[in-house]
C-alpha cells in the first residue's frame, strides 16, 4: 500500500501534446521550410476565414497553425495548432480543408502581415485575440512582415462590422457590442 501511495505522489511529466509543449515545438520549428501557406477564399469574400501556415520538419512531422481571422471586427477569433506526422496532417487537416474549401496560396510574409494586422485592428477596438494566438504565432518565426507589399483593409466600409458566429451566445454578443460602443 505504501508503494502504491508513493507512486501516486510522484509527479508525472506533462504530455508533449499539451499546448505548452506545442507552443515551444512551434517556436523550435520556426526555421523549418514552409510546406503550405494559404487562406480560404471566404476570407476575401466574407471577411472571415482561415489562414494556414505549416512547416515540414526533418523528422517527417509537420508543425502547423490555423488562424480563424475575422477581418471585419474580431481579429483572430480562434486558433488550432499542432505538430503531427506528415501523413496525418495531409489526411486530417490539409486534405480535409482543401476538400471542403477553396484555398488561395499566400506568401508567408503576407500571411503574417494579414494575421498581425487583424490582431492590431481588433486590439484598437478593445477586443483581444484568441488566448492561444500568443502560443501559435511562434510558427511565423522570423518571417519579415516588411517584405509583403500588399495592403489589407480591416473593417467593412471603414467601420467595424460584427457578425455573430454559431458559438457566440447572447452574453458574448452583448459583451462585444458594448466594447465596440465604448471604443467607437
Amino acid at each position: 500500500l505504501e508503494r502504491r501511495r508513493a507512486k501516486k505522489r510522484v509527479k508525472r511529466p506533462r504530455p508533449a501534446s499539451s499546448h505548452g509543449g506545442i507552443s515551444s515545438r512551434l517556436e523550435a520549428a520556426a526555421d523549418a521550410p514552409i510546406l503550405h501557406c494559404c487562406t480560404t477564399a471566404e476570407l476575401w469574400q466574407q471577411g472571415i476565414g482561415s489562414v494556414l501556415l505549416s512547416r515540414g520538419l526533418s523528422n517527417g512531422h509537420v508543425a502547423f497553425a490555423v488562424f480563424l481571422v475575422d477581418m471585419y471586427c474580431l481579429g483572430v477569433k480562434d486558433v488550432f495548432m499542432n505538430v503531427a506526422p506528415r501523413a496525418k496532417y495531409d489526411r486530417d487537416l490539409y486534405g480535409k480543408l482543401a476538400g471542403r474549401e477553396t484555398l488561395n496560396t499566400l506568401n508567408p510574409e503576407c500571411a503574417r502581415k494579414l494575421v498581425e494586422g487583424a490582431v492590431q485592428y481588433a486590439s484598437e477596438l478593445g477586443i483581444p485575440p484568441h488566448p492561444d494566438y500568443r502560443k501559435a504565432k511562434g510558427i511565423f518565426g522570423t518571417i519579415p512582415v516588411q517584405a509583403c507589399r500588399e495592403e489589407f483593409t480591416y473593417g467593412k466600409d471603414g467601420k467595424p462590422f460584427f457578425v455573430a458566429g454559431p458559438h457566440d451566445g447572447p452574453a458574448r454578443c452583448d459583451q462585444i457590442l458594448r466594447t465596440l460602443e465604448s471604443h467607437c
